[in-house]
């Protein structure tokens, strides 16, 4: 992984966020792309705290079996504390070397993963490998060159999210996932956006939460000054109050299953 750091407090903030109206509504869309049925099994790669495992895990039912993998000890232990479902099992584990065996997975997601490994390339093949001939797999990514983010002043929002860039390994994934999922032995079903768009910086939208998380990284990068930092944060609920905030930002998803052998 690189850049970010997957400590219990970052892990706190991860769970503050994807229980964001926001996020929750990309959430359902992923759901509806993957288009589980009972009794499948599926596996998450990069699962985080488990929002996405418990719901899939409902749609599955008793019959199925959901698996949820995270690099991160303390995301894994949020998952096995709020665990619902006797089906549903996680570990830590990495995406580049999934511990799965070959063709057992009726269905494989990973959303907002794949951008943070280096060798991503790995991940999609090892997603092959154990999906079953038929089955299907669905990847979200954000192009990070591609957010929209309102500022007074527009050189200090270059500079904070040029820096912001570090946090992960292939920021601008996306225009390159149609073609490596192809390469990695995947049909390529379809492709959508899911538009995120807050008009109010508040505890319900998903970009306080990232504002947060940007300021913390880039504070540890000493790429922008501290008093630019801080102005850049501070910028946003001046602008909400007068009526000018604005923020806009697209995850790419992309479907694609695996052809039975002829």
């Amino acid at each position: 992984m690189s850049g970010m750091e997957y400590s219990n407090e970052n892990a706190k903030r991860l769970q503050r966020l994807y229980l964001t109206s926001d996020v929750k509504a990309q959430r359902a869309d992923t759901i509806r792309q993957l288009d589980l049925s009972a009794g499948e099994r599926v596996l998450d790669i990069g699962c985080g705290p488990g929002y996405l495992c418990e719901t899939m895990a409902q749609i599955v039912g008793l019959h199925g079996a959901v698996v949820g993998i995270d690099v991160s000890t303390d995301l894994i232990a949020v998952c096995n504390r709020q665990k619902a479902s006797d089906w549903i099992s996680y570990a830590i584990g990495n995406a580049t070397e999934l511990g799965q065996p070959d063709a057992s997975f009726d269905a494989v997601v990973c959303t907002q993963v794949a951008e943070y490994v280096p060798d991503v390339d790995r991940v999609l093949r090892e997603a092959f490998r154990v999906l079953k001939p038929g089955g299907r797999t669905v990847f979200v990514a954000t192009d990070w060159d591609a957010v929209v983010w309102h500022s007074e002043n527009r050189k200090r929002m270059a500079a904070v999210m040029t820096s912001w860039e570090a946090h992960c390994a292939h920021p601008r994934l996306p225009r390159s996932m149609a073609f490596r999922l192809i390469n990695a032995g995947f049909h390529l079903d379809g492709a959508s956006v899911f538009p995120i768009l807050n008009l109010r910086f508040d505890d319900d939208s998903y970009s306080k939460g990232l504002a947060q998380g940007i300021r913390d990284f880039v504070s540890r990068t000493n790429d922008v000054s501290a008093d630019d930092l801080n102005a850049w944060h501070g910028e946003f609920e001046r602008l909400t109050g007068t009526g000018q905030y604005f923020f806009s930002t697209n995850r790419y998803i992309f479907r694609a299953s695996k052809l039975p052998a002829r």
